[in-house]
Formats: structure tokens, sequence, C-alpha cells
């Protein structure tokens, strides 16, 4: 983005921006899961970011990490700049069927209406920003 258009967007507005895409790589990974929950010995996948962006988004805007190069991490998950990283994993379990299948359907087709859930209320929520700022750039029109 561009710096003038960046300053249009605080900072939980870029922590809402961060969650749409890490909400759709979850979503991705899901959906994995549930078209392979027949395919044996395929194991679920998971893909938790929650953590990690709270981290981030518990921070103070008003005090930055002074690096001298984007790639110097705050933490194990955290670039410089504020963006995390989270890593698609192979989810533990405790048993696994005589099949080697780890997918539970009813468990990822509960994650994925969760996460929709979340993703719709980040939509909402960028989309009532953006009807603020259509709102000002008109002159209140």
């Amino acid at each position: 983005m561009s710096q003038s258009v960046n300053s249009l967007f605080n900072f939980n507005d870029r922590v809402q921006m961060s969650a749409l895409s890490h909400r759709m790589r979850r979503s991705q990974v899901i959906t994995s899961n549930i078209a392979n929950a027949e395919t044996p010995g395929y194991r679920a996948l998971g893909y938790d970011f929650e953590k990690q962006l709270q981290d981030v988004a518990g921070g103070s805007e008003l005090l930055p990490v002074r690096t001298n190069s984007p790639k110097h991490l705050q933490n194990a998950f955290t670039q410089a700049d504020g963006s995390i990283r989270p890593d698609v994993f192979v989810r533990p379990t405790e048993s696994v069927p005589h099949d080697g299948n780890t997918v539970d359907i009813d468990t990822e087709m509960a994650q994925f209406s969760e996460n929709q859930i979340l993703y719709r209320a980040s939509v909402e929520t960028l989309n009532r920003k953006l009807g603020m700022l259509r709102y000002a750039i008109s002159g209140g029109r």
C-alpha cells in the first residue's frame, strides 16, 4: 500500500486484514481435510494463527521494534514488520484408526463453520470502515 492509503487504515484494520488472509488459508486446509476424509493414511492438517495474531494485536503500535532488516524476528512466529508466519502442521491425535486416516468429519465441519463465521465478521468490520471512508469522501452525502 502506498503511504497515503496506508494512513487511512489503523493498526486494528491491518490486523483484521491479516486475519482475513489467514482465515482463507485455514479454510483451504480444512477443505483439504474434508476432501481427504476417506483417503487411507491421510493425516489431518491444522493451521493455527489466532495466538500469534493475538500476540501481535496485544502489542503497542506506539512502540515498534527497531530492526535493520525486515527478516529479523520479534519472536518465533512474528517478523519485524509485525506480520505473522504460521505453518500448516499435521494435527496430533491420540488414536489412529486402522486405515491411518485421522480426519474426523464432524470436527472438520465444526471448525469450518466457526472459521466462516469469524471470516464474515472480519469482512463486515472492514466493510463498515470502508463505508465510513466513502461517506467522508463524498462529503457526507
